[in-house]
C-alpha cells in the first residue's frame, strides 16, 4: 500500500485511520523502511509539507533546524549511512556530515539515535 500511496502523496487514508496505525507505522519506521519519507510524515500526523526555511525556533531549541536538516534528520530515522542518504538527496557525503553535526549541536545530542529521540519528543519528526 506504502508503494502507491507515497508517490502519489495519498496520505488521508492513513491519516483518518484507526489511532493504533500510527503505532505500526512508527514500528516500520525504527525497522526501516524503502518508504521512510512517507512514513515519517505519516507518523508526524502531517497533511502539509513542513514549512519552508523555518525561521523561529521550535520550543526547546535555542536555534531553528533548517529545511534542509530537517530533512535530513527525517533520514536520520531510517537505517541509511551517510553515504546512501547523501546519494538519495544527490548531496556529498562531507555536507550531510555537516547537516548531521549541527543537527547534533542543535538538539544537543552526541549520538544519531540521542538526536531522534529528541526530535520526537519536540514533535520534529
Amino acid at each position: 500500500m506504502l508503494d502507491l500511496a507515497g508517490p502519489e502523496g495519498f496520505r488521508r487514508v492513513f491519516l483518518r485511520a484507526e489511532p493504533g496505525l500510527r503505532d505500526l507505522l512508527a514500528v516500520h519506521l525504527d525497522s526501516g523502511t524503502a518508504h521512510w519519507p512517507t512514513v515519517s510524515d505519516l507518523v508526524r500526523g502531517a497533511d502539509e509539507p513542513a514549512e519552508r526555511g523555518r525561521t523561529e525556533p521550535e520550543p526547546g531549541l535555542d536555534e531553528p533546524l533548517t529545511e534542509r536538516e530537517l530533512t535530513i534528520l527525517r533520514y536520520l530515522q531510517s537505517i541509511l549511512s551517510n553515504v546512501e542518504i547523501a546519494s538519495e538527496l544527490s548531496l556529498s557525503v562531507n555536507t550531510v556530515k555537516t547537516h548531521v553535526r549541527n543537527i547534533y549541536r542543535k538538539l544537543d545530542a552526541t549520538r544519531r539515535r540521542d538526536a531522534v529521540r529528541r526530535a520526537r519528543d519536540l514533535h520534529l519528526i
